[in-house]
C-alpha cells in the first residue's frame, strides 16, 4: 500500500461485535484499493477489538483510545491523522457496496467543486431505499428542514475537514450540523446509486438519545434557516412548532406557523438566498403537512370556521388539506 492512499476510511466503533467483521470486510473488498482503514476504538466492552485484531489486513489501521470520550471526538482524532486526499466514513454496523469507493472517487476526480459526495441506501433486511437531494441547490433546501446525507455513505475532500472538524456539542446530530456548514464552502452532492447498506437496530444514538438529537437538529435548521434572518421576528419555540412533528395546536398557534410560513417564502423571495423555485416548493409541502396534522386531532366543522378566518392560506393549499377539487371555493359545504 502506497504511504499515502488516495482515499481515509473513517471507522469509528464502540461495541459493535455482532456486525464488525461484515462491516470490515466489505471495505477490504472493494474494487478500489488505493485506500487506508482507520478503526477507532472508544473502549469497548465487548469482543469487538479482539474480531477486529483477528483480521490480517495491511490497510488497516487500528486506533485503541485510553478512555471512552464519544463518537465525535474519534471521528475527529481520525482527520487529524488521515493521509488521504478523500475521506470516506463508514460505520461499524454497514456494509459497502464493493464499487462504492470507486464511483465516488471517479465523481469527486471529475467533479473538482463538490467538497461532498453521499449516496443513496438500503436499509439492511428490507427492500426499503433511501436518497437524498443529488444537486447543490436542492440539498441546502433540504437542509433547511433536515439532513442531506447518510453519514456513514459520504466522502469528502480531506482538506476542507482539516479546517472543519465535527462539533462534538451538536452529538448526536453532529453530521447534520457540519453539512450546514460546508454547504456554503463548496458544492455538496449525492450519487443516485445504492451504494451502503445501512442497518436500523434499538441500539444506535439515534434511537437511545432522540431528545437531545431532535434538539441540536433544531439548532442545525434554525443556522440554515436564519440565513433568512427567521429569528428576528419569530422565537425558537413558534419555528420548532411549525417543523417538528406536533399534532396538537392552539388557533394562535396555527396563525403564527402560517405566517412563518409565508415570510420564509417571501423574505426568500427579496433576497434570493435559496433557490427560490425550490424554496417555494418545499415550504408549500411542509404548510399542507402542518394544516393536515392540524386537521386529524380536532374537530371538522370548528376548523373550517377557524380556517375561513385566518389570512394567507389559499383557496388551493386548502383544497389539498381537504383532498377538495381545486375549483371548489372555500365556501363549498364539506362532507365528511
Amino acid at each position: 500500500m502506497k504511504s499515502e492512499p488516495l482515499v481515509s476510511v473513517l471507522m469509528p466503533v464502540y461495541n459493535c461485535e455482532k456486525y464488525i467483521f461484515e462491516s470490515v470486510k466489505s471495505v477490504l473488498n472493494q474494487t478500489f484499493t488505493d485506500f487506508e482503514l482507520i478503526i477507532i476504538d472508544d473502549c469497548s466492552t465487548d469482543a469487538t477489538l479482539s474480531i477486529i485484531k483477528s483480521i490480517n489486513d495491511s490497510s488497516i489501521i487500528l486506533i485503541e483510545k485510553p478512555k471512552n470520550s464519544g463518537y465525535t471526538d474519534s471521528l475527529n482524532h481520525g482527520i487529524s491523522i488521515a493521509k488521504g486526499t478523500y475521506i470516506a466514513r463508514m460505520d461499524g454496523d454497514d456494509i459497502c457496496m464493493p464499487e462504492r469507493f470507486e464511483k465516488q472517487v471517479a465523481f469527486l476526480n471529475a467533479n473538482r467543486e463538490v467538497i461532498l459526495c453521499g449516496t443513496a441506501i438500503q436499509i439492511i433486511g428490507s427492500d426499503k431505499v433511501l436518497k437524498h437531494p443529488l444537486k447543490h441547490e436542492e440539498i441546502l433546501v433540504k437542509l433547511c428542514f433536515g439532513t442531506s446525507f447518510c453519514h456513514p455513505s459520504i466522502m469528502v475532500r480531506k482538506e476542507i475537514l482539516l479546517e472543519n472538524n465535527y462539533n462534538k456539542n451538536f452529538e448526536p446530530a453532529e453530521d447534520y450540523e457540519l453539512w450546514t456548514r460546508l454547504a456554503f464552502l463548496g458544492k455538496l452532492a449525492n450519487l443516485d446509486t445504492v451504494l451502503l447498506q445501512y442497518r436500523e437496530h434499538p441500539n444506535q444514538i439515534s434511537n437511545t438519545n432522540t431528545s437531545v438529537q431532535l434538539n441540536n437538529a433544531l439548532t442545525a435548521k434554525l443556522q440554515m434557516l436564519n440565513h433568512l434572518s427567521v429569528l428576528d421576528f419569530f422565537t425558537k419555540e413558534e419555528v420548532s412548532l411549525a417543523l417538528e412533528n406536533v399534532s396538537h395546536y392552539s388557533f394562535e398557534e396555527v396563525k403564527k406557523t402560517l405566517q412563518l410560513f409565508t415570510y420564509l417564502q417571501k423574505k426568500n423571495q427579496k433576497i434570493v438566498f435559496f433557490q427560490v423555485d425550490l424554496f417555494e416548493e418545499k415550504v408549500s409541502k411542509m404548510r399542507i403537512v402542518f394544516l393536515k396534522r392540524f386537521l386529524e386531532n380536532e374537530e371538522t366543522n370548528t376548523l373550517r370556521k377557524l380556517l375561513f378566518l385566518l389570512t394567507r392560506i389559499s383557496v388551493i393549499d386548502y383544497c389539498k388539506v381537504l383532498n377538495l377539487p381545486k375549483k371548489l371555493s372555500l365556501f363549498t359545504p364539506h362532507q365528511n
